[in-house]
């Protein structure tokens, strides 16, 4: 499993003053450990803690190789697992590609 950082008392501080129910989804999923979107086999990293019971989480070229970063929220707790790092030989990155963009190029290529 791959730790991201540390975490510190400032941390276990900011958890505390927390409503119970982002404590319980902190504790669970800590946001200095990677993990593996289940649904989409896409490393992510926490974003933020959301008093619905759900996460928002980065998908970042650091760790993927993807067609652009962006945040997805609405993530349910389950649908993540701890995961390594990627391999050394692993290619990683961000085409950088504008959303909007590629959804255009899509739906044109559909359409012929």
């Amino acid at each position: 499993m791959a730790k991201l950082f540390d975490l510190d008392d400032e941390w276990q501080t900011w958890v505390q003053s927390r409503p119970k129910c982002i404590q319980e989804l902190a504790s669970k999923i800590p946001p200095n450990l990677l993990y593996r979107l289940k649904s989409s086999n896409h490393r992510v990293f926490i974003y933020s803690y959301l008093e619905n019971g759900t996460l928002i989480v980065v998908v970042s070229g650091q760790y993927n190789y993807i067609a652009f970063e962006r945040r997805v929220f609405g993530i349910n707790p389950d649908d993540l697992e701890e995961c390594d790092l990627p391999r050394e030989d692993e290619i990683l990155g961000s085409a950088d590609i504008d959303p909007e963009e590629l959804h255009d190029f899509v739906m044109n290529a559909k359409q012929n």
